[in-house]
């Protein structure tokens, strides 16, 4: 979907109480990007998407959970870097990242899978 990051926590809030709203509307695809990631694009684009008026703006501390609030949960989390390797679509240099990432605790990889993410919301 692409659009969420460039709302305000507000703004997605609204969005999502009002696609709540409608009977037969039960299910919502996004995607959804951490703080931690939101800090990395930042540093990387963020000075070209403001300069376009568009700042990264939603990247919610609870993740998710975040939409519970308003009516949704998380019914499936599939992991870009999963993902991207998946469909043979990684950066270079992915195996040593993979490599890298087995020596962290199994707390932290679950952090860093949860960067970033497609995660498919289901109505309560």
């Amino acid at each position: 979907e692409g659009l969420l990051i460039y709302l305000t926590p507000e703004q997605v809030a609204a969005l999502a109480a009002d696609l709540a709203a409608p009977a037969p509307f039960r299910q919502w695809l996004i995607d959804l990007a951490s703080p931690r990631l939101l800090k990395m694009m930042e540093k990387t684009w963020g000075r070209a998407v403001a300069a376009g008026n568009a700042p990264f703006q939603f990247a919610p501390v609870e993740g998710s959970q975040f939409f519970r609030a308003q009516g949704w949960q998380e019914v499936e989390f599939r992991s870009m870097w999963e993902e991207s390797l998946r469909l043979r679509r990684s950066m270079r240099l992915a195996w040593l990242w993979n490599l890298i990432g087995r020596l962290y605790p199994k707390s932290k990889r679950e952090e860093f899978r949860r960067m970033s993410g497609i995660v498919l919301l289901e109505r309560t």
